[in-house]
């Protein structure tokens, strides 16, 4: 029995000053039985730190005693940022699915938003998985209910195209006289103003949410103005399921894409801003804001462009999504950001960074 507790007291102190020897720094660690085997991932922006509460907490949680006394191993990966841990993490845990993680262990199947801008008034509809055949693709939503919520406040939101018919007969129908379909074949004004919502609703899916506030804020006014007072009230409407779906993180769930995301991170007021670029579950680089030119970092985004497409896929584009969607909550107000379509179409890219270094960043807060 004496020999059986100096082993354990032995393994426990062998098991410290692992510990005291990890790195400051963010990364992911893994608990480790005698055959190495993964009992635990976690990640932690202070990899010592994080790992020496176990210790301190094992006297009260009886999980964390179980798991500490089985392991004979600590193993760490330093990461760059929070976020790369956190990818990392969510990779690892799925594929060693360790006894002690509870979390992350599932992989989720994606559901896509669709839009076929190569036909007419294109309409909104659901797919099972991002084909490439030169339609446009948003998400992995993590559920066909999340999707379908989705579609449903995208609809209140923007005045969209309603009927999926090949040959809608707008006489008009009842969703134009409410003032939520635009109806577009009626042609002429009624197609241009679809074409504006279709706009708003790119910028809404890439991030940029508060050039839809402020679309919808002055739209409400001018008819305020013109004394149009009902048509402003049902612009009002639209504005509160805004306010209202963004507390629900509707917006953020529409624009996790399999796609490439630029962020503006300002961790602390007196800390420098740092531009991460994001792709497929990596940060795949990162670069500090000094004085920012907007013609050079897009140059260092399609200069990314190769690594980007050789990148290895850890883990599926919804997990991926899900991970980075729980990165920007937690730092909401520290982040802006906005998806990076291609990185080929220069213009595009250009215009794409500038709305990231605008002033107002931190933050993609319309309403607060």
């Amino acid at each position: 029995m004496k020999r059986t507790s100096a082993a354990a007291a032995n393994r426990l102190a062998s098991l410290r000053d692992i510990a005291r020897s990890l790195p400051e720094t963010p990364g992911v660690y893994l608990w480790q039985n005698e055959d190495g085997v993964a009992l635990y991932v976690g990640k932690a922006v202070n990899v010592r730190s994080r790992v020496m509460s176990y210790f301190s907490a094992m006297r009260r949680d009886r999980r964390v005693r179980d798991m500490v006394s089985r392991a004979h191993g600590i193993r760490h990966e330093v990461a760059a940022t929070e976020l790369e841990a956190l990818f990392r993490e969510s990779a690892l845990i799925k594929e060693l699915k360790p006894y002690f993680n509870r979390a992350l262990l599932v992989s989720r199947p994606a559901h896509y938003l669709k839009l076929d801008r190569s036909k007419p008034d294109p309409v909104l509809q659901s797919a099972r998985e991002a084909s490439d055949d030169g339609c446009d693709y948003f998400g992995p939503f993590r559920s066909g209910q999340t999707l379908r919520e989705t579609i449903a406040y995208l609809h209140d939101v923007l005045p969209l195209r309603k009927c999926a018919a090949q040959k809608p007969r707008c006489k008009p129908c009842v969703y134009h006289q409410m003032n939520t379909c635009a109806a577009p074949a009626l042609g002429g004004i009624y197609r241009e103003r679809h074409e504006e919502a279709l706009e708003k609703l790119f910028d809404l899916l890439d991030g940029r949410e508060d050039r839809v506030a402020i679309w919808l804020q002055e739209k409400r006014d001018r008819l305020s103005d013109s004394l149009l007072f009902e048509r402003a009230a049902e612009i009002q409407q639209r504005i509160d399921a805004f306010q209202q779906a963004r507390r629900r993180d509707a917006i953020l769930e529409a624009a996790m894409q399999c796609r490439c995301v630029l962020v503006n991170h300002q961790p602390f007021e007196d800390e420098a801003s740092r531009l991460l670029l994001v792709a497929h579950g990596h940060v795949v680089s990162t670069r500090e804001i000094l004085a920012p030119d907007a013609k050079e970092v897009a140059g260092w985004l399609r200069a990314h462009g190769p690594v980007i497409r050789s990148l290895t896929v850890q883990q599926s584009p919804v997990d991926a999504a899900l991970v980075f969607r729980r990165w920007v909550n937690s730092n909401r107000r520290q982040v802006k950001w906005v998806a990076m379509p291609s990185l080929d179409r220069s213009e595009d890219v250009l215009e794409r960074v500038r709305y990231v270094l605008q002033k107002d960043a931190p933050g993609n807060v319309a309403f607060a």
